[in-house]
């Protein structure tokens, strides 16, 4: 979601929105929603851009960043939704549009073994399931915005209305290569179109203009943590391949820049220490 950072500055700071000593103000929203799920505000970015994040052939990812200097004109953050194992699709189709024809349906006959366990249950779906949910929603945005690789958006008065959106308004999007105006209900699952649009007026009586007509959201987000953990052991290295230590956000060691840096620190004393032990030994 997209504000110009005004908004935020003057709902955050008030008359001192502004002041070069507090710069471009930030936030952190949560709000648990009447299905059970929560919503909360992702990686928000003061003054920054939303940024183009695939790295696949066919799908639509959405980032966001800031500079340095936080002097972008809008503010930006990741709207999210919790997801559980009860979400992740176990059709064949599914699978094989995510993984193609041979590892699809491989896969798929495999989660359908470890699903139809004594008792059923979700939680021992396979562990590839969240990709196959990942790569669902991106190429559905990707089909959304045109498949140009716009992202598919929507102003925030429509989305809560429930009508595709035709123009922009006072806010101007960042994404590049560009945003295609459409309705997001056809880019997420229903529960999460739902708890978005109860939260957001949740959000806005938090922070004022937080839910203004023309505020933008740009699809999707779908990159939050990873769906897969590569385990690893007590000296971080992987569980079965000596030598590769798994770590950070791809590896779902993190869930943002902080953590995936403080991962990253243990990672490589980790490594240090394999290499000492390795010369003391010599």
């Amino acid at each position: 979601i997209e504000h110009p950072q005004g908004v935020i500055d003057r709902a955050r700071w008030g008359r001192h929105a502004g002041n070069p000593l507090l710069g471009a103000a930030d936030y952190k929203l949560v709000h648990h929603a009447q299905n059970g799920r929560s919503v909360y505000s992702f990686c928000m970015c003061p003054g920054g851009t939303v940024v183009a994040a695939t790295s696949e052939a066919g799908r639509v990812v959405t980032n966001g960043m800031s500079q340095y200097s936080r002097n972008e004109r809008n503010a930006n953050a990741g709207i999210v939704v919790g997801i559980a194992p009860d979400d992740y699709p176990h059709d064949a189709a599914s699978w094989i549009a995510a993984f193609g024809a041979h590892d699809g349906e491989r896969y798929a006959a495999e989660s359908q073994t470890l699903l139809g366990g004594t008792p059923p249950s979700a939680s021992r779906a396979h562990p590839l399931s969240g990709i196959v949910l990942q790569r669902g929603l991106e190429s559905a945005a990707y089909i959304a915005g045109g498949e140009s690789y716009a992202a598919p958006g929507q102003l925030v008065g429509d989305f809560l209305a429930g009508r595709a959106s035709t123009d922009f308004g006072t806010v101007q999007p960042s994404y590049r290569p560009g945003v295609h105006l459409t309705d997001l209900a056809h880019s997420l699952p229903p529960y999460a179109i739902a708890a978005i649009r109860e939260a957001l007026p949740v959000f806005g009586r938090k922070i004022k203009g937080f839910d203004m007509e023309d505020a933008v959201l740009t699809g999707v987000e779908t990159r939050t943590s990873s769906p897969l953990k590569m385990p690893r052991g007590e000296d971080l290295q992987s569980s079965n391949v000596r030598g590769l230590y798994p770590a950070g956000e791809g590896a779902s060691y993190a869930g943002g820049i902080l953590s995936a840096g403080v991962d990253g620190i243990r990672v490589a004393e980790a490594v240090a220490a394999a290499l000492l032990d390795s010369s003391a030994a010599c």
